[in-house]
C-alpha cells in the first residue's frame, strides 16, 4: 500500500494577509498612544516639581517675614537693617512717625532669594509705642 501526499503548490508572489496587516497597524497606532501618554505624564510631573519648588521658597520666605516682624514687634530700632536667613535675605525699613501722645513705627520687610532682586514676599505693619 503506498500514500500519496498531496504536493503544495507555491505562488510565484506571497502576499501578507489583510489580518496580519491590521495588527501591525494596531500595534504602531497604540505605541504612538503610549508614547504621547508618557510625554504628557512626564510634563505634569515635572511641572509638579517645579511647583512643589516655588511653593517651598515661598513657605521659607513667609516664615523669614514672620521672624522680622517678631523681632520688630519687639523692638523697632534692633529690626531695621539686612541680614541672611538660610538661602534668603530679609530687609526691614523702619520709619518712625512722632506724634504728641507717641511714636508710631512702620516696618516695610522684604524677603528675597540670595542673589537676585525680585522679592519673594513682602510684609508691612506697624507698632505704637506710647511716652510714659
Amino acid at each position: 500500500m503506498s500514500f500519496e501526499l498531496p504536493t503544495r503548490r507555491r505562488s510565484s508572489v506571497t502576499r501578507p494577509s489583510w489580518s496580519g496587516m491590521a495588527m501591525v497597524v494596531e500595534a504602531m497606532l497604540l505605541l504612538v498612544f503610549l508614547v504621547a501618554s508618557l510625554a504628557i505624564l512626564t510634563g505634569l510631573f515635572s511641572a509638579s516639581v517645579v511647583r512643589s519648588r516655588e511653593g517651598r521658597d515661598l513657605a521659607c520666605a513667609v516664615s523669614a517675614a514672620t521672624n522680622a516682624a517678631e523681632r520688630f514687634a519687639a523692638d523697632p530700632a534692633s529690626a531695621e537693617g539686612t541680614w541672611q536667613e538660610g538661602e534668603l535675605t530679609v530687609t526691614c525699613d523702619v520709619t518712625d512717625e512722632p506724634t504728641a501722645a507717641g511714636t508710631l513705627y512702620h516696618a516695610d520687610i522684604q524677603v528675597f532669594p540670595a542673589g537676585e532682586a525680585d522679592a519673594i514676599y513682602a510684609l508691612s505693619t506697624a507698632r505704637y509705642e506710647g511716652r510714659a
